[in-house]
């Protein structure tokens, strides 16, 4: 018997995701067109409006900015250079993830883009000491992942062409800038965090080999500077099966450095906080350099530790006979 002409079939799950991400295909590759339609112009209007964003963001921090140090350390509380820097942050890591979450369900978006702006620094390490994770105490990060992850994906073609703005390099840079100075900041936040717990903790007596605590701080601070990089845990070890992501790298050798500087070389703390942040953000915006930099010294270690520099192969033949 033929279904009646008023009798509809309701839409499966997989039917809805497919039709949403078809959608949203479809709209982004029209914006993409109005966008470049006649190749100069509009790409030059592109570029015209990167560069009036990023000027006015610099303009602005150059004037009202209490100076470089409190920018760089992120303390500078008198001007909105501290909220600029964590939104521009919260910005980067959604639009960084845009492509991949392109047709989910605003759900399964916003849980994504929470897991890689607070996966380690601001809830990883502090849970590792048994502390409140960051965005439980400082509630502004929550609503800032809220409203950037709202913009970058919700609001029809004005998403686009905010996209297309962060694409320009000039943009890139200055949200670079942020990503460095908020990750140094889960990096620094997470071992201090841990210096303070295992200090303050009375629960067991105290290392008498190690007054002063390394291996927890520096934990902290590795967790806080990669440790989205692990979330969900079906990531398992992937990120640190080679020594190739330029984020597990800084984020080992930062509180590294951190921890000789302030604990052992009496370089005071934000000092120390800057000069790691300096090194962060060197480090994203010229990758090039940095690898010719950082390719001897991994060699020269992993020679004089005799460490292996690469995985064993997870396949291995065997001959038939």
């Amino acid at each position: 018997v033929p279904p009646s002409p008023t009798a509809s079939t309701p839409p499966t799950f997989s039917g809805m995701s497919a039709c949403a991400a078809d959608v949203s295909v479809r709209r982004r590759a029209g914006v993409e067109t109005t966008l470049r339609g006649n190749g100069t112009s509009l790409g030059s209007d592109e570029h015209l409006g990167a560069f009036t964003l990023s000027w006015a963001l610099v303009v602005y921090l150059a004037t009202c900015s209490t100076g470089l140090k409190p920018f760089l350390t992120l303390t500078d509380r008198k001007s909105w250079a501290w909220e600029l820097t964590a939104f521009g942050y919260f910005l980067k890591v959604a639009q960084d993830n845009r492509e991949k979450l392109a047709g989910y369900h605003w759900a399964k978006v916003l849980t994504a883009t929470g897991i890689a702006a607070f996966g380690g620094g601001l809830v990883l390490a502090p849970l590792i000491v048994a502390m409140t994770p960051v965005p439980l105490i400082e509630e502004i990060f929550l609503w800032m992942v809220v409203v950037s992850c709202y913009i970058v994906h919700n609001l029809g073609p004005w998403s686009d062409v905010l996209s297309a703005l962060m694409k320009v390099e000039v943009s890139k840079q200055i949200f670079t800038v942020f990503f460095g100075i908020f990750k140094t900041q889960q990096i620094v936040g997470g071992l201090e965090l841990a210096a303070k717990a295992v200090a303050a903790g009375n629960m067991l007596p105290h290392s008498a080999y190690f007054p002063t605590a390394l291996a927890a701080p520096w934990l902290c601070g590795f967790v806080g500077g990669c440790g989205g990089a692990f979330l969900p845990f079906a990531n398992g070890l992937a990120p640190i099966e080679e020594d190739k992501v330029w984020n597990i790298s800084a984020a080992f050798l930062a509180p590294l450095a951190y921890l000789i500087m302030t604990r052992f070389c009496g370089v005071d703390m934000l000092t120390a906080k800057m000069t790691i942040c300096v090194f962060r953000i060197l480090g994203d915006l010229f990758p090039g350099p940095r690898d010719n930099l950082l390719r001897p010294l991994k060699v020269a270690l992993y020679k004089g530790t005799n460490v292996r520099s690469t995985p064993l192969p997870t396949v291995v033949p065997v001959k038939k006979t």
